[in-house]
């Protein structure tokens, strides 16, 4: 099978979890053995070799598209740029900035494909999040090719119809003001989204195309995220902790560990910073160690360093973009990692823990609780556990309780969250569903069904 997918975000471009999502579905599929091609903006990178120019009317101006393909790991990368293509603020400039960006990125696939087409004619077109509505349109459209859309996250927004008029998709904009999520689970024949639980918590949306959509749950990368990596691998857990706890400036104790963005809408970092402010009145707080890594939110930030500063024994925050196999050794040395999320349509954070044997303490929403078995549900299969969102005071109590865990139920966590981690989520596991959804032999979820 060829398939083509269409994303704002490809590696090395990354923003959020979408760049590592799509570049592992397509080496998924890739490895599977089918032919896989992506488009995606530039972003200013100069990726690949220019192997065709064209130019397209965007905005009463002519602009020239350059396009330029590389191979990486079996998949074929088309790299669109010129004009906002070439613009290095992935979701920009501004927001007017980045409608323009995905309508012009809608119309250089469009024209990337009519050059290639008799050559590389896909079998299937798989959209990933809103940007590339104009894309999907204008491929459904003008050649027919069965298509799949999958939700990331759902934004929720309306942009202003005169973009769909202006990517030639009038007959999409019925309204002055279009939800572009809603007009490309509209136009594709099968609409995804990364769990069955964000799916149900969202079903507003998503019940409206009931009958063509499913979940597909992401997966994890165990190779990198592996303890046998670690500068401290041949070091029992307790001397890792304690050397990572120390190299953060803390004496040791019980390590907990955030990593996240720091806003209002998704993260709750808020919820756990009461949690810690409440746990300061616990005897249990002295013997408790907080790391807490991110940035984003100004207010947010200003209040975590309030609190490390009136906790400097307990507290640490860093508020900067830690490498990859710093935040590896963090997971392989802390005891817990802390999610506590008020939605998560999947989220990564809790799978990373679990591969390198740090125990989650998640909200019980969407991905999260999809992926977390709750050992007081499960007690021999669990693998950390779930609290309501926004409850500060039930995280600080869970918390108080897992620092008291022995150390025979600590190491079972540990070893069924590798397990499962995995097993259960790999990458080849998700792109066999993706597979099946590609030829509509999916299951999908019906309302009437219980």
């Amino acid at each position: 099978m060829r398939v083509l997918l269409l994303s704002f975000e490809y590696l090395p471009v990354k923003v959020g979890g979408l760049a590592e999502a799509v570049t592992n579905i397509a080496e998924g599929l890739a490895e599977l053995g089918h032919e896989v091609i992506v488009f995606t903006p530039d972003h200013g990178k100069g990726l690949g070799e220019p192997v065709e120019r064209f130019r397209v009317l965007a905005f009463g101006e002519e602009v020239e598209v350059e396009v330029r393909k590389r191979e990486e790991n079996g998949v074929t990368v088309y790299s669109l740029a010129g004009g906002l293509l070439s613009e290095s603020d992935v979701y920009g400039p501004g927001w007017e900035g980045l409608l323009k960006k995905t309508v012009l990125f809608g119309k250089a696939s469009a024209g990337l494909l009519n050059a290639i087409i008799e050559e590389s004619k896909p079998d299937v077109v798989h959209a990933h999040d809103w940007h590339t509505v104009f894309a999907l349109g204008l491929i459904r459209k003008y050649f027919g090719i069965r298509s799949v859309f999958t939700v990331h996250r759902l934004n929720k927004g309306k942009i202003a119809g005169q973009y769909f008029h202006e990517a030639n998709l009038a007959e999409l904009a019925p309204y002055p003001d279009i939800d572009p999520e809603h007009t490309a689970a509209y136009v594709a024949d099968m609409v995804t989204t990364v769990s069955r639980s964000y799916m149900l918590e969202e079903w507003g949306f998503f019940g409206i195309f009931e009958g063509k959509v499913t979940h597909v749950f992401n997966g994890i990368d165990c190779s990198f995220w592996n303890e046998e990596l670690m500068e401290t691998a041949n070091f029992p857990r307790e001397e890792r902790r304690k050397r990572i706890l120390e190299r953060f400036g803390l004496s040791d104790g019980k390590a907990f560990m955030f990593i996240g963005r720091f806003d209002k809408a998704q993260k709750g970092v808020d919820t756990l910073l009461r949690a810690i402010e409440l746990l300061s009145n616990d005897p249990a707080f002295a013997e408790m160690r907080f790391i807490i890594v991110g940035k984003g939110n100004p207010e947010l930030e200003r209040w975590a360093k309030d609190v490390e500063k009136r906790f400097p024994q307990n507290v640490r925050v860093i508020t900067e973009i830690l490498p990859r196999e710093t935040v590896r050794e963090l997971y392989g040395s802390v005891d817990f990692v802390v999610i506590p999320s008020n939605f998560e349509p999947f989220g990564l954070v809790q799978l990373e823990a679990m591969c390198l044997g740090a125990i989650p303490i998640g909200s019980a929403v969407g991905g999260i609780k999809d992926t977390v078995i709750d050992v007081r549900a499960n007690p021999e299969g669990g693998t950390g556990f779930l609290v309501p969102p926004r409850d500060a005071f039930a995280l600080a109590t869970i918390m108080v309780t897992t620092k008291n865990l022995d150390t025979e139920t600590l190491q079972r966590l540990r070893e069924n969250g590798k397990k499962r981690a995995r097993k259960d989520f790999t990458w080849k596991k998700a792109c066999r569903r993706y597979l099946n959804v590609y030829t509509g032999s999916v299951d999908r979820v019906m309302s009437f069904l219980r």
